[in-house]
């Protein structure tokens, strides 16, 4: 199957939780991998139990970082900032947002 791929901001980030999936694999060792994504990018991928931690570079330099949550074999949620994308059979099914609720002193309970 055909790798699918996600737009956030100008990248195209792979909708897998398979490493090898993302590019040329660089560097593996147990729970590290290291992937060429494309001649100026490299993705440094964590496997953690029940989560992949992607930290993306541009041009040797840091560019973002996200989560993504494996929920089961078809179904994982990617977090990128504040924003939840939920793919299922890879397919974005559902979008929602983590709002940050911040109150002053006037709003504080007695």
């Amino acid at each position: 199957m055909k790798t699918k791929f996600q737009n956030y901001k100008h990248y195209k980030l792979p909708i897998t939780l398979d490493p090898s999936k993302y590019g040329k694999l660089i560097y593996k060792n147990d729970k590290l991998f290291i992937v060429h994504f494309n001649k100026t990018n490299i993705a440094i991928i964590r496997q953690f139990d029940n989560i992949n931690q992607v930290r993306f570079y541009r041009e040797g330099e840091f560019a973002f970082e996200y989560k993504d949550h494996i929920i089961n074999d078809n179904t994982f949620i990617r977090i990128i900032d504040n924003k939840k994308y939920t793919f299922e059979n890879n397919k974005l099914i559902l979008v929602s947002t983590d709002e940050n609720v911040i109150y002053s002193d006037s709003d504080a309970l007695l």
